[in-house]
């Protein structure tokens, strides 16, 4: 820890509320727009996700992401924010003001504080990257963006396609505008824990519950961790699922503008979905699930027209990047609307979703009980009123759409594709309870049976042997007030001068390296290849032939450079991999990859002792697959 070192740290905690802020200012604008004079910031903050990332669909799709484009758009959220002042935060009815809190809530609050300043600051820095996700594409892809402007076309990476539109990578390059790379999980970690707060109050008063109950909520659904594995979003969907329950349970909010209502629902429903493809079934299911709750209050007419408005609302958002991703990777919205590029397209290996069915579904029942018993009791036991029905059919969307999910991966990390959903279904439960118990006293037995079920669940999550949440995220905040640096100087320097080595031009490069976030995309033309041959342009990598069709291949896509970090070393890495796999599958689509990479990586090592190496420091080659390797001197 420096001087140096501190105040990077609170200078990036400073540009985090700065982007947080012009979010609010940016959903405080369009709820003006349509009509909403002063939105409290809970609504302002949800809408604005939505038309951020509506905005950032459109700079990508003109390809305008540019640092300068880029603050503009922080600042006139800030200016929007400053001249519009939205309130805290709705208060009931019937509440006249403050009162004075009991010492329980004080305790409450300020543990609840405590917690969410030790997350806040465990955001900025962290010292574990996944090396089979991070390294490979997710630390790539935002500065690959922030240097070419838009989401480029990355032909070659299964991560590309299979991952997001974009939206998460739009965000993580506005925090590049002012931060180094190390920090980028701002964008999901630190956004995300400042939303949960206000999302939070928002919930409190929407469900009209006891200051000690709102305290308690808060340190629930703050105290529960986020999943640390890799790069992926998985704080801010969190807070935007909670959201959406916010705004679909504002009952006396949108009593006289149902259609902004359910607008509203679709386009955050696309912002989460924009920063995870596997989000998308979670948010329609639960925009069906209200536009059924609808029909019951307001006739089918009612129930369709609010189903109508808020796939309007989606298609919005999602637009400017499914375009994008159609001319980028082949397909409007993988795999729902085409596979693009990615390897099961051409049928060389099997799919995800082919392994043992009974596995599969012993794998998604897992994480599906528990959601179905939340539901149970939230259906029988709970209120029946237009709100807590908000709460069943988050649940219910959450239980469908993970078991949709999880049959399509093979049952491969149900619970990382789904967490951001099936934690607040489960911990939204005591919102459910408390409420009843505020109307029926007999009733509060069930809200602390409620309170133990999430105090549980944050140690479920916290303690696992998987990841050891809480002691990573003490190693984070440790780390965030250090000095930090993913990568040694002598690698920057090493990719500097392999990058040189490539002549400019238009043929372009094909890289398979362990730390592509470090090419200068400006200066050469390339493509990154995160898992070799799992994705690839028509008529698909030929896995089944030999290093030399794979160098056909490449040259007729304008492909004559091949980057890789030291072939024979990973194919030896990959073959043990997959040899364990055989004996011990986790999941057909492992499985798949693994096989994959072994064929690719074949191919890789023939290449690499026939064709011309034009750059080799022991760690890095460059090989030209033009020109055949000069013969060995007699």
């Amino acid at each position: 820890m420096t001087l140096i070192s501190l105040l990077h740290f609170v200078g990036a905690l400073s540009w985090a509320a700065v982007i947080f802020a012009a979010v609010v200012g940016h959903g405080s604008a369009a709820l003006r727009l349509c009509g909403v004079r002063r939105a409290p910031i809970p609504r302002a903050a949800v809408a604005g996700f939505g038309v951020i990332i509506f905005l950032g669909g459109c700079l990508n799709l003109l390809h305008w992401v540019s640092p300068a484009a880029l603050l503009l758009l922080i600042l006139i959220g800030v200016f929007c924010l400053l001249v519009l002042c939205p309130p805290a935060g709705p208060r009931p009815a019937g509440e006249d003001g403050p009162r004075a809190a009991s010492r329980w809530t004080q305790l409450v609050l300020s543990l609840a504080a405590l917690v969410f300043l030790i997350r806040l600051g465990a955001s900025v820095h962290t010292p574990y990257y996944q090396r089979d996700d991070d390294y490979n594409f997710y630390l790539a892809a935002p500065v690959k963006m922030a240097q070419l402007h838009e989401f480029a076309p990355d032909p070659f990476s299964e991560r590309r396609i299979m991952s997001s539109l974009g939206g998460n990578y739009f965000l993580q390059a506005a925090f590049l505008t002012e931060l180094p790379v190390e920090d980028v999980q701002m964008a999901d970690r630190a956004l995300g824990l400042l939303l949960l707060v206000f999302v939070a109050s928002g919930l409190g008063a929407v469900f009209r519950l006891r200051p000690i109950q709102r305290a308690l909520l808060g340190l629930f659904l703050l105290i529960t961790p986020q999943l640390q594995f890799n790069l992926t979003f998985v704080v801010l969907p969190y807070a935007l699922f909670c959201g959406l329950v916010y705004l679909a349970a504002d009952l006396d909010g949108f009593e006289l503008e149902p259609r902004l209502q359910a607008f509203l629902l679709g386009a955050t429903a696309a912002a989460i979905a924009s920063l995870k493809s596997t989000y998308l079934p979670h948010g329609l299911l639960f925009i069906l699930c209200v536009g059924l709750l609808h029909k019951g209050r307001r006739g089918p007419v009612g129930g369709l027209r609010t189903f109508l408005f808020a796939v309007l609302g989606c298609l919005l958002v999602l637009a400017p990047w499914m375009v994008a991703s159609h001319a980028a990777s082949g397909t409007w919205f993988y795999p729902l609307l085409g596979k693009g590029y990615q390897y099961s397209a051409y049928g060389l290996f099997l799919p995800p979703s082919s392994g043992d069915p009974l596995k599969i579904v012993s794998k998604v029942a897992l994480f599906n009980l528990p959601l179905l018993a939340v539901l149970l009791v939230e259906w029988f036991w709970c209120e029946r009123d237009e709100a807590t029905r908000v709460l069943v059919a988050l649940t219910a969307a959450a239980m469908g759409a993970s078991v949709l999910v999880g049959l399509a991966t093979g049952g491969d990390s149900v619970r990382r594709y789904s967490y951001p959903v099936i934690v607040p279904a489960i911990l939204l439960l005591y919102l459910a309870a408390s409420h009843r118990a505020n109307l029926r006293r007999a009733a509060a037995q069930l809200e602390w049976l409620s309170a133990l079920l999430c105090v549980l669940l944050a140690a479920y999550v916290g303690f696992n042997s998987w990841t050891h949440e809480y002691a990573t995220t003490i190693k984070c905040l440790l780390a965030s007030v250090a000095d930090s640096r993913i990568e040694p100087a002598a690698t920057v320097t090493s990719y500097a001068s392999m990058e040189e080595s490539i002549p400019p031009g238009p043929e372009g490069a094909l890289a398979t390296v362990d730390y592509p976030f470090l090419l200068d995309f400006r200066s050469r033309d390339i493509y990154i290849a995160d898992i070799p041959g799992a994705a690839s342009l028509p008529p698909g990598w030929p896995s089944g032939s030999d290093g030399d069709a794979l160098a056909a291949y490449l040259l007729s896509i304008h492909r004559r450079y091949l980057v890789v970090s030291l072939p024979a070393g990973k194919l030896q890495e990959v073959e043990r991999q997959l040899m364990l796999e055989v004996g011990n599958p986790s999941s057909q689509w492992i499985l798949s990859e693994d096989r994959i990479r072994v064929a690719s990586f074949v191919q890789y090592d023939q290449l690499a002792h026939s064709r011309r190496r034009i750059y080799d420091d022991g760690r890095l080659i460059v090989l030209d697959l033009a020109r055949p390797a000069e013969a060995p001197p007699q």
